[in-house]
């Protein structure tokens, strides 16, 4: 009787799968598929597993769903990076970061510091460039969405005003509003890994076509330009304002331009 008990579970135990080192890849195969990468899931169909440690895989609505951050993603927020978190929306699977739904759409971030927003039927997602990652790491400030009866932009420093709606794509950037114009600038991926959270704020002046924003701004009498970088000039002849900005890349961070070398494997923007 003994010896039949320990045959019993003996067998039992052996038919319970090994919980996972989720530190470990492994694969796993249904019904002659297999599928190799880390947390792996089944869907009693299929199998599938995300490509990275920091990846998340999920049965959503009967399938199975696995979702990997950007690279440059992982990097600079290292063991802080939240868990993603999927969703659905007749039979619509997304996963990734602060998710938004409409009808028959779902859409999410790739991103922590990323938003979406849904309106209209429409779901818009906006995350910011690898740059503000490799300058701001796990502090990176999350982006913000506005809308009027128009139209939708995320960004950040946004306005929002009858004449459109504009954002700057980092946190570094400045948009601002003269009558019926608005203009935003943002610093250049180089001068943004050249001065990275001391870069001084840019500054702006009115022309007749609009405001202008950047460095270093000159006038001549209803004209202006800004240099892109704090390391520019602007000097006046014959009534036109010209500038120059020595290359920003001589000076930038080394960490800071390969995080951007690994965005770009990625094939994000800078």
């Amino acid at each position: 009787m003994l010896a039949s008990f320990l045959t019993v579970l003996a067998l039992t135990l052996g038919s319970v799968p090994m919980p996972q080192d989720p530190s470990k890849p492994t694969c796993r195969a249904i019904d002659g598929k297999v599928s190799c990468g880390y947390g792996c899931k089944s869907d009693g169909q299929r199998v599938r597993c995300s490509q990275t440690p920091q990846g998340h895989c999920q049965v959503l609505d009967g399938q199975v769903v696995c979702y990997d951050p950007p690279a440059y993603v992982q990097k600079a927020y290292g063991d802080a990076l939240p868990k993603p978190e999927c969703k659905n929306i007749d039979g619509v699977v997304a996963c990734g970061y602060n998710c938004a739904t409409q009808p028959g759409q779902v859409k999410c971030a790739k991103s922590p510091a990323g938003v979406c927003l849904g309106r209209g039927g429409n779901v818009e997602c906006f995350d910011p460039p690898a740059v503000v990652f490799a300058v701001y790491g796990k502090d990176t400030p999350r982006a913000e969405c506005h809308t009027n009866a128009v139209e939708m932009t995320c960004g950040y420093g946004c306005i929002n005003a009858p004449e459109g709606v504009r954002c700057a794509r980092t946190p570094a950037g400045v948009c601002r509003k003269v009558n019926s114009n608005i203009t935003c600038f943002d610093p250049t991926p180089a001068a943004l890994c050249a001065w990275k959270r001391e870069l001084p704020a840019p500054q702006c002046k009115n022309t007749e076509a609009g405001p202008v924003c950047g460095y270093n701004c000159t006038t001549a009498f209803s004209k202006a330009a800004c240099a892109s970088t704090p390391d520019g000039l602007c000097k006046v002849f014959d009534s036109e304002v010209y500038c120059f900005d020595p290359p920003a890349e001589q000076k930038a961070d080394a960490a800071c331009l390969s995080a951007l070398g690994l965005a770009a494997l990625d094939g994000a923007a800078p």
